[in-house]
C-alpha cells in the first residue's frame, strides 16, 4: 500500500511541528521529588482469601429491646454527630460541583460606570466649547472565558475533588456506625446498672434479715456481740454501693440523652428491659474481605484516590496551556462633551501560558502535593492495622465471653439450687436461719456475677457487629455519580 501525502498537508505540518517543539521546550522542570509510597494490601497484611462473616445492618434489632430501638430511632434522626458528617459531605459536594463549574466555558456579565464632578469647570475659551462639570465612561459587556485541558490538569481537579466527595458519604457511614454502636454501648451499661441495683436491694434486704437474726442470737447468748459489726457493715456498704449505683444509672441516663442528641428532661422516663438472649454469630478469623467491609477504612482509600489525581493536576500546570478570552458589549465615553462615543467593541485574546520561569513554585507545589499523598498512604495504613486490632479484638471478646456466659449460667443455678435445698432444710428445721440467709445472699451474688457476664457478651457482640463495618457495603457505583 501506497503512502501520499499532499503538498498541503506538509505545509500544515511543517507549521505545528515547529510550534509543537516550541511548547515543549516551555515545560518546566520536575526537578527532584519525594518518592510516592505504596498503601500496604492484604498480602502484606498476611490476611487470607476468603469471606469474614458479614456483619447485619441494624444488628441490635436481634436483641428485642423496643426501648432501644426507639432510642436508635430518635440518634439516628437528629444526634449531633450525624448532622456535622451531613454538613461536611455537603461542603464536599459543593467543592466537586464548583471545581466541575470551572471546567467548562465560563460566561460572566461585568458592567462598570465611572462619574466625576469637577468644579470649577475647565477652561472654555475656545469659541464654540461648551464644557460641563462631569467626565463619564460606562461600559456593559459580556466575558467569555475558555481554557483548554490539553494536559488534564481541569479533569484531574475534578476527579480529586470527587474523591474527597465519595471520602465524606464513606465517613457519614463511618459517623453512622459509631453513633449505632455508641447507643447500644451506652444501653448495655444502663441494663447492667439497672439489673445490679435490682440484685443490691434485695441483697440489702437478706442482709438486714441477717443482721436482725444475728442481733437475736447475741441476746440469747448464742454468739458473741462483735459477729454484728460484721453483718452492719456489709448492710451499711450494700446500701452505699445502691446509691451510687441508682448516680451511675442517672448518668447513664444523660450520657444516652446527648448520645441522640436531646436533652435529660427528654428522655423516655422508663427502665430498660432486663439483659436478655443475644443472638449467635459464627466467626472464623478475619480474612482479606474486611478492608471492603469498614467504612473508615473506604474513606481513607477515596482520600487516598483524591491525593493521587491532585498530583496529576499538579504535574499538568508544569506543561503550557492556551486560553480564550473574549469580550462583546458597550461602551460609552463622555469627556467634557469635547469627546463623545458610544459604540460596540468585540474581542476574542488568546493567551499562552508558559511555565518557564515558575518553576520553582510548581517544584514546590507538586513537592507539598506528593508529600501529602504519602502522608495519605500513612494515614490509611494506620486506619487499617486499627481496624484489624479492633476486629481482632472484637473477635476474641466474643468468642470468650461466649464460653464464659454458660459457666457463669451454672454457677448461679448451682447456687440457686444450694438456696432453695438451704431453705427446704430450714422449714423442716435441719438448718438454722443463718445458714438459709447467708446461701440465698451468695445465690444473689452469683446472680449479679451474671448479668456481669451478659453484658460482657452483649457488649462483646455489639463490639463485634461494628468492627466489621456494621452491615457497610460499598455501592455499585462507588458514589461517583
Amino acid at each position: 500500500m501506497k503512502l501520499t501525502v499532499s503538498a498541503r498537508r506538509l505545509r500544515q505540518l511543517s507549521l505545528v511541528s515547529p510550534l509543537a517543539l516550541l511548547l515543549l521546550s516551555a515545560c518546566a522542570n520536575f526537578g527532584r521529588q519525594p518518592e510516592l509510597q505504596s498503601p500496604q494490601d492484604a498480602a502484606q497484611l498476611h490476611l487470607p482469601a476468603g469471606q469474614t462473616i458479614q456483619s447485619k445492618q441494624s444488628w441490635w434489632l436481634g436483641l428485642n429491646q423496643p426501648l432501644l430501638n426507639q432510642l436508635m430511632d430518635m440518634g439516628l434522626a437528629s444526634a449531633p454527630d450525624l448532622r456535622i458528617a451531613a454538613a461536611r459531605f455537603a461542603e464536599a459536594e459543593a467543592q466537586w460541583r464548583g471545581t466541575k463549574g470551572e471546567a467548562g466555558v465560563q460566561v460572566a456579565l461585568q458592567a462598570n460606570g465611572v462619574a466625576a464632578y469637577l468644579n470649577p469647570k475647565p477652561d472654555s475659551n475656545r469659541a464654540g466649547d461648551d464644557p460641563n462639570h462631569v467626565f463619564s465612561n460606562e461600559m456593559a459587556a459580556l466575558a467569555v472565558n475558555y481554557t483548554f485541558d490539553f494536559w488534564g490538569k481541569q479533569r484531574n481537579l475534578i476527579k480529586s475533588a470527587l474523591g474527597a466527595r465519595v471520602a465524606a458519604a464513606y465517613q457519614q457511614e463511618q459517623a453512622r456506625l459509631l453513633l449505632s454502636q455508641s447507643i447500644v454501648s451506652q444501653y448495655t451499661q444502663w441494663q447492667l446498672l439497672q439489673e445490679q441495683a435490682n440484685v443490691l436491694q434485695k441483697r440489702i434486704a437478706v442482709n438486714q434479715a441477717l443482721q436482725k437474726l444475728v442481733a437475736n442470737r447475741i441476746r440469747a447468748g448464742l454468739q458473741p456481740a462483735s459477729d454484728e459489726y460484721a453483718v452492719s457493715q456489709n448492710v451499711l456498704a450494700m446500701q452505699s454501693a445502691l446509691r451510687q449505683t441508682q448516680a451511675d444509672i442517672e448518668r447513664a441516663r444523660h450520657s444516652m440523652a446527648a448520645l441522640i442528641g436531646v436533652s435529660p428532661a427528654q428522655m423516655p422516663a422508663v427502665v430498660p428491659q432486663p439483659l436478655g438472649k443475644v443472638p449467635e454469630v459464627a466467626v472464623n478469623g478475619l480474612h482479606a474481605d474486611i478492608l471492603g467491609q469498614r467504612p473508615d477504612i473506604a474513606a481513607q482509600r477515596a482520600l487516598l484516590q483524591s491525593d493521587y489525581f491532585g498530583i496529576k493536576a499538579a504535574q499538568a500546570a508544569f506543561y503550557p496551556n492556551i486560553e480564550i478570552q473574549g469580550l462583546a458589549g458597550l461602551a460609552h465615553v463622555d469627556a467634557f462633551d469635547l469627546v463623545h462615543s458610544s459604540s460596540r467593541m468585540l474581542g476574542i485574546v488568546p493567551a499562552i501560558s508558559l511555565p518557564i520561569f515558575t518553576s520553582g513554585s510548581l517544584q514546590a507545589a507538586l513537592a507539598g502535593k506528593r508529600s501529602a499523598y504519602n502522608e495519605q498512604v500513612a494515614q490509611y495504613d494506620k486506619t487499617v492495622l486499627t481496624a484489624l486490632q479492633q476486629a481482632a479484638d472484637a473477635v476474641s471478646d466474643y468468642q470468650r465471653s461466649s464460653e464464659a456466659l454458660p459457666l457463669q449460667q451454672q454457677a448461679w443455678q448451682v447456687a440457686q439450687k444450694n438456696a432453695v435445698s438451704s431453705s427446704r432444710r430450714h422449714a423442716a428445721g435441719l438448718e438454722n436461719a443463718l445458714t438459709k440467709l447467708q446461701r440465698e445472699d451468695a445465690a444473689l451474688s452469683a446472680q449479679a456475677d451474671l448479668a456481669k457476664t451478659a453484658a460482657w457478651r452483649q457488649q462483646s457482640w455489639n463490639n463485634l457487629h461494628a468492627a466489621l463495618g456494621g452491615g457497610f457495603k460499598i455501592p455499585a457505583s462507588g458514589n461517583n455519580q
